[in-house]
């Protein structure tokens, strides 16, 4: 599974994914794709780093809970991508403090549905040149 193609997928699809749980190679996956490292990856995701070790060594797909973080991030990732050329960029943005979001990093926000929200809201104002 494309993992990635997922953002473009229906959101009932996108149900089932979370649902059935991501692949453990998603979190490599991002990390390769964004060139983030794993450790910020979870920490920000709120992941245990001993846990997250055990599931890609073992090959098991992620939680449910676990699942809807990681899609998070994905989904975040596509629409980033209207605003900056780069993985880079984008892993620049996602990793560094934003005065909108009380100095958070949106990477850090998407640890809930309510963060994920305000950075996919901060997007979208970037995307139309909506002052924020």
């Amino acid at each position: 599974m494309n993992v990635f193609a997922l953002a473009d997928k229906p959101v009932t699809e996108q149900i089932a994914a979370i649902e059935r749980g991501l692949p453990g190679s998603t979190l490599r996956k991002l990390v390769e794709a964004m060139g983030i490292s794993q450790r910020t990856l979870t920490e920000a995701l709120g992941f245990a780093a001993r846990t997250m070790a055990l599931r890609a060594s073992r090959g098991q797909a992620f939680s449910s809970s676990e699942s809807e973080r990681l899609l998070r991030v994905i989904r975040t990732r596509k629409l980033a991508r209207e605003v900056f050329a780069t993985d880079d960029a984008v892993a620049g943005w996602l990793t560094s403090p934003d005065r909108v979001l009380g100095d958070r990093s949106p990477l850090e926000m998407l640890a809930t549905d309510l963060g994920a929200a305000k950075v996919e809201n901060l997007l979208r104002a970037m995307i139309h040149g909506v002052p924020v």
